[in-house]
């Protein structure tokens, strides 16, 4: 049984021992104690009032639409009849199940299995049960051991005994360095194992030999050159004709639609997007220390002065910053 199981939350009213695994349970059953039941039954000329929902759908099905849900719920052992799911359930954990075989002396919490015993007696005496036994590391479940032991696991290669801790690099070593390489280049007599290598390897054969077509800008003093003509529309768009995708919402410009539409997303999601960086183009100063001398922490430590350092710069003609 695990900690999360475990029943730690108990009634504090006089000569009640109830306890419960979770607090809205004992919130509920807090209510029974005060007489209060929010939960009133809607048929008519009925004035049942329940302090849970459930047993307020309990006493529907079972006194007003027995007849119409037509189900009889029998206990599989003794054939006795139930006019609900629950109290068959309630039947035959008090009447037909056997105790489980590992009880806790401290509690009485039965356990089916003795790992989830040794679990459990964590929240008594503070002993984590199960250790590893390659660095000596403590778990409070058999599970948690479980998982960890995973990150010793190692894979070795049949074909040359290397060693990997993951099953990906182990796989990855087979096709890179053990499978046949079907996919072999005409002009050079490389070897590849998939086709799409050897796809990308020839365009290297067919950039040298024939170089691709490209698109140049027309505008003068301007040299940027597209490998696609719809690159070069969108590069004319936005930095000589200025062509900008504004957000209706924050007023925030985009050069292209699909970064607009990414931004919009930020919207949706109720997240308040970050501020936009300012440049000198936007409304950014200048540095106040420009065109000034730089100290460096490692001039300090070497010692030098200011004056030290301008009258190297004055013979070497070097800037320091």
């Amino acid at each position: 049984m695990s900690n999360k199981d475990a029943k730690v939350y108990v009634c504090t009213q006089a000569g009640c021992k109830n306890k419960y695994n979770r607090p809205y349970r004992l919130e509920q059953h807090l209510l029974s104690h005060l007489n209060i039941k929010p939960f009133p039954c809607t048929w008519e000329n009925c004035s049942k009032a329940y302090s849970n929902k459930s047993h307020l759908n309990r006493h529907i099905a079972s006194a007003h639409e027995k007849e119409k849900n037509n189900i009889i719920y029998r206990c599989p052992e003794c054939f006795k009849t139930y006019s609900n799911r629950q109290n068959l359930k309630k039947h035959i954990r008090q009447k037909h199940v056997v105790s489980l075989p590992f009880v806790c002396d401290h509690c009485k919490a039965q356990c089916k299995k003795k790992h989830q015993l040794s679990a459990h007696m964590y929240m008594h005496n503070g002993v984590k049960a199960f250790s590893c036994e390659i660095c000596s590391k403590e778990f409070i479940t058999l599970y948690e051991k479980k998982r960890h032991m995973r990150c010793h696991k190692t894979y070795t290669c049949d074909e040359c005994s290397s060693i990997f801790n993951q099953w990906s690099r182990y796989q990855k070593h087979r096709k890179s360095e053990h499978c046949a390489k079907k996919y072999i280049c005409e002009d050079c007599g490389r070897a590849y194992t998939q086709r799409i290598h050897i796809i990308q390897h020839l365009k290297s054969h067919s950039n040298s030999e024939n170089p691709r077509r490209t698109f140049s800008c027309p505008y003068p003093d301007c040299f940027r050159r597209y490998s696609r003509n719809s690159n070069l529309t969108q590069h004319i768009l936005v930095k000589h004709k200025k062509l900008k995708h504004i957000c209706n919402i924050c007023q925030a410009d985009y050069s292209s639609q699909a970064k607009l539409k990414e931004h919009l997303k930020i919207h949706e999601n109720g997240v308040v997007p970050r501020r936009k960086v300012k440049s000198l183009a936007n409304g950014r100063k200048h540095r106040k220390d420009k065109d000034t001398l730089k100290m460096s922490t490692a001039l300090k430590l070497a010692g030098l002065t200011e004056a030290d350092i301008e009258k190297c710069k004055l013979l070497n003609n070097t800037k320091y910053e």
